[in-house]
């Protein structure tokens, strides 16, 4: 591949190239993670351990009141080597008005983990979830998950597990909702973003939900920001198109005014179209 090719690829996966006022974004996202996670202290059960690795961590939003709540899990984006938790906590008021549980997930990043370990926790956390959320108020039979950028990779790898080996029937998730994926990441192999990662074409395949789909479970929403570059666009249809093709309930929210990174902030607005689709897959009044 010529150098030219390499950087169009480079910038096609790169979501800030279609924002031009990227700090101000950002720095509205850090001010509503840390006014929700002040405002809801009270209501945070806060580093749950799901697992051994010292990143392996949730905090649990729990509304007042009697439960038992639908629950809903996030997964932070990053290309698998940023954020945390602590960026994940800016939907927590919309929830928790509405009466459900949010579990917002921290994991291992690369380069200390490979892709393989961080799918591995990602998916750990989810059983962790269905077999205990009980016990923090939560209906284990009214749970939806969301991932966004890297976390809805994550989020799709969750849908693929084989779950009968983790004792359950078929997928125990209400929905899930898939928010400026990656799904296909053999692009990334070159690239910059993949120093990190270390992946070759092999492991990258391996990795990709586009070659390796859940079975049919629950309702699957994708969605994109019609303010990011092709190459996100074309991750969403052709993922979309597959899960199609393999008979999945799927729907593709468009959102045209929404960038790669002011999108997930739609969930923490209660009339969004993100919200209200969550909202509906987790079977509740309120």
């Amino acid at each position: 591949m010529t150098q030219t090719n390499m950087t169009a690829r480079e910038r096609e996966y790169t979501p800030s190239s279609c924002v031009e006022n990227l700090d101000d974004v950002l720095l509205n996202f850090a001010e509503q993670c840390i006014s929700m996670s002040e405002k809801y202290k009270p209501n945070t059960r806060a580093d749950v351990p799901y697992g051994e690795a010292p990143r392996t961590v949730m905090d649990i939003f729990v509304p007042d009141g009697d439960g038992p709540f639908p629950v809903h899990v996030f997964v932070h984006g990053g290309y698998w080597q940023e954020f945390s938790k602590a960026e994940s906590t800016f939907a927590a008021g919309n929830f928790l008005n509405h009466n459900r549980i949010l579990v917002v997930m921290d994991y291992t990043l690369a380069p200390e983990a490979k892709m393989a370990q961080i799918i591995d926790e990602a998916r750990s956390c989810a059983v962790w979830v269905a077999n205990n959320i009980a016990d923090y108020g939560g209906d284990p039979d009214n749970i939806s998950m969301s991932g966004h950028s890297a976390g809805a990779h994550l989020l799709a790898q969750i849908l693929a597990m084989d779950w009968q080996s983790e004792g359950f029937d078929t997928c125990p998730l209400k929905g899930a909702t898939l928010v400026s994926g990656v799904y296909d990441l053999r692009p990334l192999v070159g690239t910059t973003i993949n120093d990190a990662l270390a992946m070759d074409a092999d492991e990258a395949a391996r990795h990709s939900p586009q070659f390796h789909l859940p079975k049919p479970a629950c309702p699957i929403v994708l969605s994109v920001g019609g303010i990011e570059t092709d190459a996100f666009k074309s991750q969403t249809q052709n993922f979309a198109d597959a899960l199609h093709k393999a008979g999945h309930d799927c729907t593709i929210i468009p959102m045209a005014e929404f960038n790669h990174f002011d999108i997930i902030l739609e969930l923490a607005n209660p009339q969004s179209p993100l919200f209200l689709a969550i909202k509906a897959q987790m079977q509740a009044k309120g």
